[in-house]
C-alpha cells in the first residue's frame, strides 16, 4: 500500500470538492458549529493532549474485539498519558490497529489521532455521557477517517498479514503497484462495486458502535480485504486508480460523484431543517440489526444520531423514540423475529431494557411501520396516493428513570396527537404559507420558512435553529391510565410475502369467534402453533390487551404495505375505512408490564368489548 496514493486522494478531494467535503468546525452560525473532542492522541509525541479549536484531527474506526479492553484512558492513569511517548512505552499494551493508525497519521504529515478509548475518559460519569453525545460531531469534524475494517480485533493490525505501508516514493516503480492490481477489463464502477459489498461484509460492518462512525465521517480511508479504498461526499476511488488523471483537470471540470452509489445519501444527517420522520425510520432500522458486545450500549451508540437529529426534533427524545409524534413513534414493529436486549451490568431484577421502545430488542425492524408518524411529509415515491394512515392520542403518558422517582409528561405535540389532512383557511402560525397544488385548486399544502423547497401536508413543529437541542433521555418506564380488555388468538393470517423473512400475524377473535383485530408476533412461523397452543391452556386462549393509541387509514392500495390484516374480508378497510385501536398485548412482572406483541383492533370491535380503567407501568 503505498502512502502517496493516500496523500493523491487527500490533494484530490481538496482541490475538486471544497466545502462540499471539509470542516464546519469554524463555522460562523452556531447551529452548523461542530463540538470538538476533549483530548486527542499527539502522535509526534506519542501522549494524550488536551484539543484546541486550531488542531486538526484524524478519526480513528475500528473495532475493538477481544483486545485488552483494560488498555484505555481512565482517572488514575490520564495524568500519566499526558506524558510523552508514554503509549508507546507505557505501561498501557496499545494494540496494534492504533500503533499503526499512529503511524500512518504521523506518516502522512498530520500530528493529532482521536481514538475513543483513550480519548475519552472511561470512568468518567460526567464527561463521557457527553462525549458519547458528541460522537456525531466528532467523526464530522475530523480531517478523514480512518476506517480499519482488516481485521476482527483491533490487535491484529491495520494493514493485513501479507502487506505493509510502502512509506518512501523509492520504495516502487510509479504504477506498480497499480499494474500489479488492475485486471484487465475490470471498470472502476466494478471495483467500487465489488469492495463495497465485501466491507459490508466485514466485522466493522457489522458493529454498531460503527454505525453512527460511518455514516458522519466525511472522508473516510478504509482499509479492508488487503486493500485500501477512499469515499469522501464526492467521490469513491480505489488504490489502482491512476490519480494523476484526476489532479491534472482544473477544479470543477471533472466529474467526481461516487463511481459506486452509496446509501449514505438516503440517510445522511446534514440535510432538512425540519423533523424528518422517513429518514429517522431508515437511520433506526440500518442501525437495529448491527452486532452489541454489551447489549446496554443500545443508547449510547446511537446518542451521536439522537443527540444531531435532536436540534431540529421538538421535544426531543425519549428512549430513541421522538417525542413530537410519541404516539406514533411507539408503533414499531419487528420484520424478522427479535431479541431482547438484557444488560450484562445490571442487577438482575433491572436487566431488562425496556420494551416499549425498539432498543430494547434487537434485530430488524420495519421501517413502514411508522409511515404515520411521518404522514405529514409530502412524498414523491408512492405516485399520486399519500399516506392516509393517522394515528390518534388517547392517552397521556408519563415517563420515569425507576419506579420512584418523578413522573414527567410527554408533551406530544397537537399538530400530530390529532393530525388533520383537511387546510384550515386561515390563521396559520407564523413561518408558514400556502402552497398553490398543480391544479390551481385550493391550496391543500403548507411551507414553511426553514424549508422552502419542501412542501408539508399540514403544519407541525419547527424548532428555531439558535435554539439549544431538545433533550434526548433515556427513560426506563412509561405510565398510564388507560383500557383493558381481553381477546382470544387466532389462526395465522397468510400473505403473499415471504414467510421466511416477514414475522407471522395472528387473528385476534372475540369470544363469540367473530374477527376483531391482529397481531404481529416477534417469532418464526413455525412456532405461532406452541405459542397459542400454550395461552389456550394456561389463560384459556385470551391475551391481555391495553389500548395505547387510536388510528385511521383509507382503503388505498398504498397502505397494504403496513397492515396485515388488509386482505381479510372482516377488514373495515373494505368500506372505504377503517377505523382501530393500537393495543399492546402485555404480560406482568413484579407489577410491571412488559410489550410483548403490539397490533389492532377494530373500533367496533373494541368499543363492544367488555374493559375496564387500568393504571399502567410499562418497563
Amino acid at each position: 500500500m503505498d502512502i502517496h496514493t493516500i496523500r493523491g486522494w487527500l490533494h484530490a478531494c481538496e482541490k475538486q470538492h471544497g466545502s462540499r467535503c471539509m470542516d464546519r468546525h469554524h463555522s460562523s452560525h452556531p447551529s452548523t458549529r461542530l463540538m470538538r473532542p476533549r483530548y486527542l492522541i499527539d502522535t509526534e509525541n506519542g501522549c494524550l493532549v488536551e484539543s484546541s479549536e486550531s488542531q486538526r484531527y484524524v478519526a480513528l474506526s475500528y473495532v475493538w474485539g477481544g483486545s485488552d479492553e483494560s488498555a484505555c484512558t481512565i482517572k488514575s492513569n490520564m495524568e500519566g498519558l499526558m506524558i510523552p511517548e508514554r503509549l508507546r512505552r507505557g505501561t498501557i499494551t496499545i494494540p496494534r490497529t492504533i500503533l499503526d493508525a499512529m503511524h500512518l497519521v504521523e506518516s502522512l504529515g498530520e500530528r493529532y489521532l482521536w481514538v475513543d478509548r483513550y480519548c475519552i475518559v472511561q470512568d468518567d460519569s460526567e464527561a463521557k455521557p457527553s462525549q458519547l453525545a458528541s460522537m456525531g460531531d466528532i467523526y464530522a469534524g475530523a480531517f478523514f477517517t480512518i476506517v480499519a475494517a482488516q481485521n476482527l480485533d483491533a490487535s491484529e493490525g491495520l494493514y493485513g498479514s501479507r502487506r505493509t505501508m510502502l512509506l518512501e516514493p523509492t520504495a516502487t516503480k510509479e504504477g506498480e503497484i497499480w499494474r500489479d492490481l488492475q485486471q484487465p477489463g475490470i471498470t472502476g464502477d466494478q471495483i467500487m462495486l465489488d469492495q463495497s459489498i465485501r466491507l459490508m461484509r466485514s466485522k466493522w460492518f457489522s458493529r454498531g458502535w460503527t454505525f453512527q462512525e460511518n455514516y458522519f465521517s466525511r472522508r473516510k480511508v478504509i482499509f479492508h480485504d488487503d486493500t485500501v479504498n477512499w469515499e469522501c461526499s464526492g467521490a469513491s476511488w480505489h488504490e489502482t486508480q491512476d490519480m494523476s488523471v484526476l489532479l491534472s483537470q482544473p477544479r470543477g471540470d471533472v466529474d467526481l460523484r461516487p463511481q459506486v452509489a452509496t446509501h449514505k445519501s438516503s440517510t445522511s444527517l446534514n440535510g432538512s431543517p425540519w423533523p424528518d420522520m422517513i429518514r429517522y425510520a431508515r437511520l433506526v432500522t440500518l442501525f437495529n440489526d448491527r452486532d452489541l458486545k454489551y447489549p446496554q450500549d443500545v443508547f449510547n451508540a446511537f446518542a451521536g444520531c439522537l443527540h444531531q437529529l435532536s436540534s431540529v426534533f421538538p421535544g426531543g427524545f425519549i428512549s430513541s423514540l421522538p417525542v413530537m409524534c410519541f404516539d406514533a413513534a411507539l408503533l414499531w414493529q419487528p420484520w424478522k423475529p427479535l431479541t431482547r436486549r438484557h444488560s450484562k451490568a445490571a442487577p438482575e431484577r433491572d436487566s431488562v431494557l425496556p420494551s416499549w421502545t425498539w432498543a430494547g430488542w434487537a434485530g430488524v425492524l420495519h421501517s413502514e411501520s411508522w409511515r404515520s408518524a411521518a404522514n405529514y411529509q409530502l412524498t414523491n415515491d408512492e405516485g399520486s396516493q399519500q399516506c392516509s394512515w393517522r394515528t390518534f392520542s388517547t392517552v397521556c403518558w408519563y415517563y420515569s428513570d425507576n419506579l420512584t422517582s418523578k413522573r414527567q409528561m410527554v408533551k406530544v405535540a397537537r399538530e400530530c396527537a390529532q393530525p388533520d389532512f383537511t387546510m384550515p383557511r386561515k390563521n396559520l402560525v407564523q413561518g408558514w404559507s400556502y402552497a398553490s397544488t398543480a391544479d390551481g385548486k385550493h391550496p391543500k399544502l403548507v411551507l414553511h420558512s426553514s424549508g422552502p423547497t419542501q412542501p408539508f401536508r399540514y403544519p407541525i413543529p419547527i424548532c428555531d435553529p439558535q435554539s439549544s437541542p431538545q433533550p434526548v433521555v433515556s427513560a426506563r418506564y412509561l405510565h398510564c391510565v388507560t383500557n383493558r380488555g381481553f381477546l382470544k388468538l387466532g389462526k395465522t393470517i397468510s400473505r403473499r410475502s415471504n414467510r421466511s423473512t416477514r414475522c407471522p400475524a395472528v387473528e385476534l377473535r372475540s369470544t363469540f369467534s367473530k374477527w376483531a383485530g391482529v397481531l404481529r408476533l416477534s417469532c418464526r412461523h413455525e412456532d405461532v402453533y406452541e405459542i397459542v397452543k400454550r395461552q389456550n391452556r394456561h389463560d384459556r386462549g385470551l391475551v391481555e390487551l391495553i389500548e395505547i393509541s387510536a388510528g385511521s387509514v383509507k382503503n388505498q392500495d398504498i397502505e397494504e404495505v403496513s397492515f396485515d390484516e388488509w386482505n381479510i374480508a372482516s377488514c373495515p378497510r373494505h368500506n372505504g375505512l377503517y377505523e382501530f385501536v393500537n393495543v399492546l398485548w402485555i404480560e406482568w412482572r413484579d407489577g410491571v408490564a412488559y410489550r410483548r406483541a403490539l397490533g389492532r383492533v377494530k373500533k367496533s370491535a373494541w368499543s363492544r368489548l367488555d374493559k375496564e380503567r387500568i393504571s399502567i407501568t410499562l418497563g
